[in-house]
């Protein structure tokens, strides 16, 4: 571990001092409690939704709520807003990075045009999926490659694509079709890959939430076979989140995004 991600990774709330230790000194371990604690609670929520809630209401969609407030309020304890990339404009980097992932996941569904749109499914996958993009990017993007940071660019990136794949994993048990599950993992851990690499390169979170929900959102409403264009799409983000790091160095390039 250098000096310069044992102290920026310590960056944070005084009072945080204890579990940020333990990030610094055991990052990988930190990383999977993190993880494992948030697939624990989304679940649990999940299960209560289905128990108690009315049939006519979604139970994922209302654990998204309380599960994206959960990590809003961790976040806020250890002193890590700005420093996962809620950050304002001063702080963004490269931001023509963004240009090609805007045309894959903002142009490509558009090619042959949108399924008929009612109002009220819009609005209410609209806000879904924002909450989707907004957890899973301060989750996985924020807070755990974050965490991961001291282990290197590339194992960082790599290592929280797994957990974002893996996480995916979870659906075997609200879906019948095993190979389908297996295919979104997979492809989660590819545009996690591409995500990743652009939270790194561009030094913010905000692009990259709306971004996931209009990817999400879009695959919904496009007239094109949705499965393929997934494939397509999520390929070139692997290939290009790995070839927008190749070369890349983190200590020359700053971390200024880790001091909270």
């Amino acid at each position: 571990m250098n000096t310069a991600d044992s102290t920026t990774i310590s960056v944070g709330r005084p009072q945080a001092k204890p579990v940020l230790t333990f990030f610094r000194r055991h990052p990988l371990a930190s990383a999977l409690t993190v993880w494992a604690a948030d697939l624990l609670l989304i679940n649990v929520l999940i299960w209560l939704g289905k128990t108690y809630l009315p049939t006519n209401l979604d139970a994922s969609f209302a654990a998204l709520w309380p599960g994206v407030i959960v990590l809003a309020i961790f976040v806020t304890v250890l002193g890590w807003w700005r420093a996962i990339g809620f950050n304002g404009a001063a702080q963004w980097r490269d931001l023509r990075l963004l240009i090609l992932p805007a045309v894959v996941i903002l142009v490509l569904p558009l090619l042959a045009g949108v399924e008929p749109v009612e109002g009220g499914s819009l609005l209410y996958l609209s806000v879904g999926y924002l909450l989707v993009g907004l957890r899973e990017e301060t989750l996985y993007r924020g807070l755990i490659l974050r965490i991961l940071r001291p282990l290197g660019v590339m194992r960082s990136v790599l290592l929280t694509s797994v957990l974002f794949g893996l996480a995916h994993l979870t659906n075997l048990f609200v879906r019948a079709n095993p190979a389908l599950v297996l295919a979104q993992a997979v492809g989660s851990f590819c545009d996690g890959v591409g995500f990743a690499a652009l939270r790194l390169r561009t030094n913010t979170l905000w692009f990259l939430i709306a971004l996931h929900a209009a990817h999400d959102l879009l695959l919904k409403y496009t007239t094109l076979p949705a499965i393929p264009l997934d494939v397509v799409q999520v390929t070139i983000l692997l290939i290009y989140g790995l070839w927008i790091l190749r070369g890349w160095n983190n200590q020359s390039a700053g971390e200024e995004s880790l001091v909270a």
